[in-house]
């Protein structure tokens, strides 16, 4: 039988700026998950499907056309992607002026949460599953422009590692010359 509790979170780091509606479409929002300078994440109930969602705004109060434009292009980027090592994105949407997009809840803990040392088959397995999903992204011209350990979940019913967030690849992130970033 599978668990559809809701698990408890430690505080949030980054306060929110602005407080969402309770309410976002089918989203009923339970709290903060964090934030940094480009979004804020909350953890929603799925009113309709009965699941635990992760729920993301820009972290701009009234974003402009070109920040709503952009965090469009980053929804439309990473729902393009089907790994196991990549974030499912579940809708995109706009609640009063502000663009949120819905995605896979991954339970589990970020990279720089880990206990280290760690053993050297963990840390290659680790490594190997970040590369994939990246590699994936990459193959599919997503460019993730901010990767650090706090950015990285292990889910912890299924190991698998997963980026929290990805970037359109644009002119403005690519190097010349091809290869990979």
């Amino acid at each position: 039988m599978q668990d559809n509790s809701v698990p408890e979170a430690a505080p949030a780091l980054n306060p929110p700026r602005s407080v969402p509606p309770a309410q976002v479409d089918e989203y009923e929002i339970i709290r903060s998950l964090g934030g940094g300078a480009m979004g804020q994440v909350y953890l929603a109930q799925d009113a309709v499907l009965g699941r635990s969602v992760a729920v993301k705004f820009i972290a701009q109060d009234n974003p402009s056309d070109a920040s709503r434009e952009r965090f469009l292009i980053e929804a439309r980027a990473i729902a393009r992607l089907q790994h196991p090592n990549v974030l499912a994105i579940y809708r995109v949407g706009l609640i009063n002026g502000q663009p949120y997009l819905a995605s896979e809840f991954v339970r589990g803990q970020s990279l720089d949460k880990l206990s280290l040392p760690l053993p050297w088959p963990r840390a290659l397995d680790i490594a190997v599953q970040l590369a994939r999903g990246l590699g994936a992204a990459h193959r599919q011209g997503v460019l993730h422009r901010d990767i650090k350990p706090s950015s990285v979940m292990i889910d912890r019913e299924t190991e698998n590692i997963i980026p929290q967030a990805a970037a359109p690849n644009d002119p403005a992130t690519r190097r010349s010359g091809g290869g990979s970033p």
